[in-house]
């Protein structure tokens, strides 16, 4: 059995918190999940809503799955999902490009109102994808 994670922002592959991962993935994939992708100017902020949001699915054997949990929540701002929180995990299914499901994954939305921090609204490009960092 195995654990997923959908990311969006830094970190995926290449980006600056690539290297918070706690474990080595079984796979990485580019995949997509629905949802409302809004731009910041050091990481991006997702909430839910019907955009197909690019982005990367990282799987994990099971017993890697607490402390990848673990690692991320503390990097997203996370506490049980609380009032404070600046992110929330949740559950989201996910598609690999060619619309076939890939099962759940654990990703995490923004807590608040990202208009009112400062994050704009990301639009879908000709593929009809929302990636961050935006393509120019």
């Amino acid at each position: 059995m195995s654990c997923q994670f959908f990311v969006y922002g830094t970190l995926k592959r290449g980006l600056r918190n690539e290297s918070v991962w706690p474990r080595a993935p079984l796979s990485v994939q580019v995949a997509w999940t629905r949802g409302l992708l809004y731009g910041g100017p050091h990481y991006p902020a997702m909430k839910p809503g019907h955009d197909r949001v690019r982005g990367e699915l990282w799987t994990f054997d099971c017993d890697q799955c607490e402390a990848v949990t673990k690692s991320l929540d503390v990097l997203e701002g996370t506490n049980n999902n609380s009032p404070g929180d600046l992110y929330h995990r949740s559950i989201a299914e996910v598609f690999d490009l060619h619309g076939q499901s890939l099962g759940q994954a654990n990703l995490y939305h923004y807590a608040r109102d990202p208009l009112d921090h400062g994050f704009k609204k990301l639009q879908p490009q000709d593929d009809n994808y929302v990636d961050w960092p935006a393509a120019d």
